[in-house]
């Protein structure tokens, strides 16, 4: 089965958002899916959607199901899509309370907007 690459991603580069508000979790195969939205400073809410490993790979990383839900504001790093659609693949989130979930071993040559 084929499996598509990174290509698309701007992968030397991290976005983050330091109030996103979590509106969905696909907690699925292949590619979990984590859903959210952030409000600019106009007041205007932009949908994104990031990619993360299937639940096997979280799994050993301390995720489950339940540790996004719906309506938590977390910081939230990932990859944006070079073509400016809001979605990418996700780095890590981090809660109020400092916890931190990495999807991936950070990467030492990626550097964060």
């Amino acid at each position: 089965m084929a499996h598509h690459g990174n290509a698309g991603y701007d992968m030397a580069n991290m976005t983050a958002f330091e109030k996103a508000t979590i509106t969905e979790i696909e907690w699925t195969n292949p590619h979990c899916q984590i859903h959210f939205d952030v409000t600019n400073d106009r007041g205007v809410v932009a949908h994104w959607n990031v990619e993360a490993p299937p639940p096997s790979m979280l799994a050993p990383r301390d995720w489950t199901r339940r540790s996004l839900q719906a309506g938590d504001v977390v910081k939230i790093e990932f990859h944006a899509a070079k073509n400016g659609t809001p979605f990418g693949i996700i780095q890590r989130v981090t809660f109020s309370n400092g916890k931190m979930l990495r999807a991936y071993p950070d990467r030492t040559d990626s550097k964060t907007e």
